[in-house]
This record gives C-alpha cells, sequence and structure tokens, in this order.
C-alpha cells in the first residue's frame, strides 16, 4: 500500500500474532494468527509463516501527475514465543515521478516521469509481547525496524532506515479489539534532498466473528518526511479468511485522506503457515 505505514490488528481477539508485513517499503495487512505471543515462554512455543502476493495503489502525492506502484513481496515472520520477527523484500515496479522515501511516495526531486523496476529495500523488524491483557490492562508490544538499501536509487533512497513502536490492544467485546500504535522513524537522506524524522500514529478496530476470520478496519498517519510536504494520511479496510492450517488469505483496501497520499490502492496476500 503505497502512502504510509499502515496500522493494522496486531493481534486479533484475545490473541494473535502481529499482522502487519512490510510491502513496497511499508506495512501491509496480513493475516493475524490464532494466539498472542503464544504462552510457552519466550521460546516455549514457534510458528513459521510465509507470505506472498501483489499490491497496488496510485496517486498524486502533491506532483501534477500520478505515480502507481506495483508490488510483489516475500514476507517471512517467526513467532518465537513472545518474540516476532519477520523479514520482507519487494520486486516493485514504480511508474510515475515518485519515489519510495521512508515508508511513504514522495515526488522525485526532479519531477521526471519514468518507469523502472527491480528488487525493493529489505525490511527487518522484531517485537516483543511486554504484557497480555488483564482485566482492564491493554497487551503491550514494543518493537523496531530497520529498512536496509537493496533497492537500486531509482526505486529508493539509497539509505538505511531505523523505526520504534509501541503498541496496545484491547478485547472491548467478544470477537471486537481495539488496537492502536505510535512509532518514530529515522530517515537517510540521499545526496539530491534532506528527509525528515517523525512520528507515525495508527488505530482501528478489528471483528473476529470466527476463528479462522478477521474484518476490521485502520487509520494511519506519518508526520511529512522533507519540508514542504504534509503528512500522508490512509484508511484501509481488510478480511482475512484461514481456509485451513496451513493456507490463509488476506484482502484489503486503501484510500487517501488528503492529496499527499495515496488516492487508491489494493493487495492480496497467500500466507502458508507452518
Amino acid at each position: 500500500m503505497t502512502g504510509l505505514a499502515l496500522a493494522v490488528p496486531a493481534h486479533a481477539e484475545s490473541a494473535s500474532d502481529a499482522a502487519t508485513a512490510n510491502t513496497e517499503g511499508q506495512d501491509t495487512v496480513q493475516a493475524p494468527a490464532n494466539t498472542l505471543g503464544h504462552t510457552g515462554g519466550l521460546f516455549g512455543d514457534s510458528s513459521l509463516e510465509l507470505a506472498t502476493g501483489a499490491d497496488y495503489s496510485t496517486g498524486h502525492y502533491g506532483a501534477s501527475s500520478d505515480t502507481t506502484v506495483w508490488s510483489i513481496p516475500v514476507d517471512l515472520k517467526a513467532q518465537l514465543g513472545r518474540l516476532r520477527v519477520q523479514a520482507s523484500l519487494p520486486y516493485e515496479f514504480i511508474d510515475g515521478p515518485g519515489q519510495l522515501v521512508g515508508g511513504v511516495i514522495v515526488s522525485s526531486p526532479d519531477g521526471a516521469t519514468t518507469s523502472r523496476s527491480g528488487i525493493g529495500d529489505l525490511n527487518l523488524s522484531a517485537a516483543y509481547l511486554l504484557t497480555r491483557e488483564n482485566g482492564l490492562l491493554p497487551a503491550i508490544e514494543f518493537g523496531g525496524g530497520v529498512k536496509l538499501p537493496t533497492a537500486k536509487t531509482t526505486l529508493g533512497t539509497g539509505k538505511t532506515d531505523y523505526s520504534v513502536n509501541a503498541s496496545l490492544y484491547k478485547t472491548v467485546a467478544p470477537g471486537a479489539m481495539l488496537f492502536g500504535s505510535i512509532g518514530y522513524s529515522w530517515l537517510g537522506s540521499p545526496a539530491a534532498y534532506r528527509l525528515r524524522n517523525g512520528l507515525t500514529a495508527s488505530g482501528g478496530i478489528n471483528f473476529r466473528p470466527a476463528s479462522n476470520q478477521n474484518y476490521g478496519v485502520s487509520v494511519a498517519y506519518r508526520e511529512p518526511v522533507a519540508d514542504g510536504l504534509k503528512g500522508q494520511a490512509v484508511v484501509s479496510p481488510y478480511m482475512t479468511y484461514r481456509f485451513s492450517k496451513l493456507v490463509g488469505l488476506t484482502l484489503y483496501g486503501v484510500a487517501g485522506l488528503n492529496d499527499a497520499s495515496p488516492r487508491i490502492g489494493a493487495g492480496i496476500r497467500l500466507t502458508v503457515f507452518q
């Protein structure tokens, strides 16, 4: 979902693995699992997920013409007790003047409209479930990530980015959970222009009518990544369906809330569980 690191239910019901994976340099929805950090201590239980699919988005992002992005990601996630580690590497197709910067699209300094493709940036992240829900207290998770500049500079900035975040999850009714996150990212600046570090924030609600289904909506905001730009804000409805113990499917949509955000986007993800 080009445009912003989206908030998605990192956990469904009173329990699930994080539901985010990184693609096109930003977070997108991925099917929640069924347990929150598992129950066997740090390494008392483990699981592995492999996912791929396709993501699409288009928008002006403050430029005079659209930038359209297609991405085919490969996402790997391992749950080790309360610890989750993830890696994502996409193949990108970009058409327009925009460039991926800190998980959002901005217009390139020269404003040239070009078509290019190639391997994107490698995104690595980890999160630890500090506490589970207990009465009125929510579940709390802390995490961090790094973007390694594996993409050529026509697709990305060629610099390393870092981020940290804290997330809360609270069941408010049977099958319904509120979630929210706040974070901060440090962006490496290329030679052509200087980028700004900034806050990210997100939140939403997840409904779980059955153990193999999740439906919800999230909203997310990222402070401007450069002087003269607006912050990017998006809303994203989603659904996940787990066909069996081995296979799950996610569908999502994206709509921008201002002209600095993607106008529209959508994606699909097929996940294999072990």
